[in-house]
């Protein structure tokens, strides 16, 4: 099976040769088509991405963002349009590039087997250590007032998008 269809595209960048051993690996044991959709409580993880993002804002001194329900549901729609679509900001860009509602956009795609807590978690970190040279971490630091987060599952396949304004 492809790496793709386990980790998001940012996890293939950030992957050594050792650790790409790894990913395959875990793919390669994981189910294809997870029995059960992971259960979750929405609103304790959109507050949770929520959390997360600004306690990697709070590590390079930047200020919390606001929790925005507009972005959120925006969030919500892209996540289930490039979920089921397997196609990255699709929605993001059908909208003229936000829809009015969003100055930008990243997502943790397709994630087959995972959490949604673990989704978030793991798939912000992978943005994070990336760094100042990277599109998702220079959007996740970015001088933005608000952040709404959406979350999809479709056949115990995640994907989480951040929203920004």
């Amino acid at each position: 099976m492809p790496i793709f269809q386990c980790f998001p595209p940012v996890a293939l960048r950030l992957a050594s040769a050792t650790a790409l051993l790894t990913l395959t690996t875990a793919c390669s044991t994981s189910s294809t088509t997870p029995t059960e959709t992971p259960t979750y409580d929405l609103q304790t993880e959109l507050a949770f991405c929520r959390d997360e993002i600004n306690r990697y804002r709070a590590s390079i001194g930047r200020t919390a963002l606001a929790r925005s329900q507009p972005l959120e549901t925006f969030a919500a729609d892209s996540a289930r349009v490039d979920g089921l679509a397997h196609v990255a900001h699709q929605h993001f860009g059908a909208t003229s590039g936000g829809g009015g509602v969003s100055a930008a956009e990243t997502e943790i795609l397709w994630w087959n087997g995972f959490s949604v807590h673990t989704v978030i978690r793991d798939g912000l970190a992978q943005m994070w250590k990336v760094g100042p040279s990277g599109e998702h971490y220079v959007i996740l630091a970015g001088t933005y007032a608000q952040v709404g987060c959406g979350i999809s599952v479709n056949a115990g396949e995640v994907t989480v998008t951040e929203d920004f304004r």
